[in-house]
């Protein structure tokens, strides 16, 4: 693909958010973006795939293509190397600071660990999967504990990778999520008006990518990292090549290098049918 001064052949990283990146509106990847993925592969690339989304969701929809898609699920939380599962879970101690500051507040949070997830609120299909383990492959069943007492959360919440927090009043969750950032051993990322995530301190995507990049041996000009919103940010930093998707935030478009079509326009394609292109001839 690419070549370095003594003529060996570099690998490079592709790095691709999935809402509003890779995912179209139906929450599917076209044939056509398939088709990208599958042949920056065969060209030597390590293509992952870098979300919000658990572990189950990701793992599951990345085997569904192509057994050799990594996964950074969990906004960094969870990632894989070479067939180790890395896990950098929120500590019980903040997760019970957390279950005090929401106790006071009127937010909804999710806790999802690996194989199990947990709420104070009724079940929600919108960030709840069990109704998806018929598709999930074989190790990503989950369960999950909901309408559950703020007591029972402090006692059942363990090996947390995220916290999922909305709250549909966006003053509200701007106070809420003042209150959690203050919280020892955690940070936030916020994706939109209404929703924000919690995780490990100083976990996010862009740690979990750098990591893998320091494993590949591989210098940050040859990461490709294309997303839409703000919790892709700590992704792109770590990339040296940034592509925002059309629909992207303000703040995203004007942060990547270059911009490609929508989501619904197969933009992911547009840039990996090109990859060549992106990446220096010789370091």
């Amino acid at each position: 693909m690419s070549s370095s001064k003594d003529g060996n052949n570099v690998n490079s990283m592709i790095c691709i958010d999935l809402d509003g990146t890779l995912l179209n509106r139906q929450s599917r990847i076209s044939e056509r973006n398939q088709r990208a993925l599958k042949k920056c592969l065969n060209q030597g690339a390590s293509v992952y795939f870098v979300t919000g989304r658990p572990y189950c969701f990701t793992k599951s929809l990345a085997e569904s293509i192509d057994s050799r898609i990594g996964v950074i699920s969990g906004a960094g939380a969870c990632y894989e190397w070479e067939g180790e599962l890395i896990e950098n879970m929120i500590s019980d101690d903040s997760l019970k600071a957390f279950v005090d500051c929401l106790e006071l507040s009127s937010a909804h949070a999710f806790f999802k660990g690996l194989h199990k997830f947990y709420t104070h609120d009724v079940y929600d299909k919108r960030f709840l999967y069990d109704a998806m383990n018929s598709w999930f492959s074989p190790g990503c069943q989950v369960e999950s504990y909901t309408e559950l007492s703020y007591a029972s959360l402090r006692e059942q919440a363990k090996e947390i990778h995220k916290i999922l927090v909305y709250e549909e009043e966006k003053e509200r969750l701007d106070v809420f999520e003042k209150h959690v950032s203050q919280i020892p051993g955690i940070q936030v990322s916020r994706y939109n008006d209404i929703s924000f995530d919690v995780t490990a301190a100083g976990v996010d995507k862009g740690h979990a990518i750098r990591d893998i990049r320091g494993r590949l041996g591989i210098g940050q000009e040859w990461v490709l990292a294309i997303g839409d919103a703000p919790n892709d940010m700590p992704m792109l930093r770590e990339a040296g090549v940034r592509i925002a998707m059309r629909n992207a935030k303000e703040e995203i478009r004007l942060f990547c290098d270059r911009m490609t079509a929508s989501n619904e326009e197969d933009g992911v394609a547009q840039v990996l049918e090109h990859l060549d292109s992106y990446f220096p001839l010789h370091i």
